[in-house]
């Protein structure tokens, strides 16, 4: 049984986050302009992919909360599969964005778009074929790690802003990962708290986009 409430706050929160992604992409827009700076563009980037990444977790959502409510026949099956690949493929290429944003200038490569489509399509189909939806989150996971742990590692990231920006991110994908693994596992007061703590993550780096623009 799915419990409508739980489905119901999850919307909410996945739309707090679209909104909160969106504000960040545009506040970063008139300083990139201003600077064209290409760490900047992998960096808005990252919110962009971010925020479609949710968009299409709403839709699916909204979708699944209208059936169980009105209880009408819907391709459940198939919308879940291009829901789940175009979140899945959106999520990696955000993750893609913020890792090159950081290594652009010791690996820099002349056709990122195209090779960063490449590895977010082949983890999203490898999971889908697979059935594991783990496969996405480790391959996610070790991003992460990489990138967090090459800003520990360049004494000249420590002491930048930008560092704090990124170590929010990395913050809030390990709460949100956390927070959607525990809608079926632990209690719905833990979830909430979880989304809570994500949403505040984000928020905090909204205020220090806002902060370092002006």
């Amino acid at each position: 049984m799915i419990d409508q409430t739980r489905l119901a706050i999850e919307l909410g929160y996945t739309l707090i986050i679209i909104f909160l992604c969106l504000l960040i992409y545009l506040k970063t827009k008139e300083i990139y302009d201003l600077t064209d700076h290409k760490g900047i563009y992998y960096f808005r980037n990252t919110f962009l992919f971010l925020g479609l990444a949710y968009l299409f977790r709403f839709t699916f959502m909204s979708f699944f909360l209208t059936k169980i409510t009105f209880d009408v026949y819907q391709p459940i099956g198939l919308f879940m599969i291009f829901s789940l690949v175009l979140s899945g493929y959106c999520s990696t290429m955000a993750i893609l964005s913020l890792t090159y944003s950081t290594i652009r200038k010791i690996l820099p490569l002349k056709n990122f778009t195209l090779t960063s489509n490449v590895i977010a399509i082949i983890i999203s189909v490898v999971a889908l074929i697979s059935r594991l939806p783990f496969f996405l989150m480790l391959s996610q996971a070790v991003l992460l790690i990489f990138t967090i742990s090459y800003l520990l590692y360049n004494k000249s990231w420590k002491i930048s802003q930008l560092f704090i920006l990124y170590f929010m991110l990395f913050l809030f994908w390990i709460l949100d990962l956390f927070a959607l693994g525990s809608m079926k596992h632990l209690q719905f007061e833990i979830t909430i708290v979880l989304q809570i703590l994500s949403i505040a993550v984000i928020g905090i780096i909204y205020y220090k986009v806002v902060k370092w623009i002006r």
